[in-house]
């Protein structure tokens, strides 16, 4: 509006209109704005004025009330628990990795694993010294061939005598003189012959025998046929 009029009678009987200055409604707008009480920021950070107030106050944006040694040491808090599981995988992986060497070093201990019988039989045969005969190898690895096998003395020499191409039938320990000489001390691939036993010398002071603990083909010294005869088999 800027300005408001007035209105003057002249003693002539003319109307005379003048503009005046607004000041009523400056002072009027200050007045109110004097009055209008302002209230103190609050700690969400919003200034608050009174609803009679003739204008707005902008609100101020939240200040995060954390300090920054709190968000320091909240930072080192998530490093060090991302170390700790980091570290928590490392241990784990590492056991399961010594649980699978030690399952892969007990699976050979335990595949080699036999009875006594099957260790007996997979005891290698000795380099023998070939008999004059020249058939000690071929004896003693016959011998050998038979250990664990269930079957009494005469019939595992028998067998001993096929391979080398003797035909033997189904003999008594005393017949078996017949097919050699008899010699004063064994080699490899003799037969050792007693009134009721006959076995094979292999070497070393023993002898392979079967019908041991009943019909077990076995290994076992020469001490145990004294008075024994040695046959050279030719």
């Amino acid at each position: 509006m800027g300005r408001q009029a007035a209105v003057v009678v002249a003693a002539s009987g003319l109307v005379l209109a003048a503009g005046l200055p607004a000041q009523a409604a400056v002072s009027t707008d200050r007045q109110a704005l004097d009055a209008t009480p302002l209230s103190a920021v609050t700690a969400a950070g919003t200034v608050t004025v009174s609803a009679q107030a003739p204008f707005e106050l902008a609100t101020l944006e939240a200040v995060s009330s954390v300090s920054g040694a709190e968000q320091r040491a909240q930072i080192a808090a998530e490093e060090a628990a991302a170390v700790e599981a980091e570290a928590a995988a490392v241990v784990a992986a590492q056991a399961e990795q010594a649980a699978a060497v030690t399952v892969a070093q007990s699976a050979p201990a335990a595949a080699t694993a036999a009875p006594a019988a099957s260790t007996t039989a997979a005891v290698a045969a000795p380099a023998a010294d070939v008999s004059a005969s020249g058939y000690g190898a071929a004896l003693v690895a016959a011998a050998y061939g038979q250990l664990g096998v269930a079957q009494d003395c005469t019939a595992m020499v028998e067998k001993a005598l096929r391979s080398i191409g003797k035909s033997v039938g189904d003999l008594a320990p005393g017949q078996f003189f017949a097919y050699g000489s008899v010699v004063g001390s064994p080699q490899p691939g003799d037969l050792v012959i007693t009134g009721g036993h006959v076995a094979i010398y292999v070497g070393n002071g023993q002898v392979i025998s079967g019908g041991l603990n009943g019909m077990n083909t076995g290994l076992h010294s020469l001490s145990d046929l004294p008075g024994a005869s040695f046959v050279r088999v030719n």
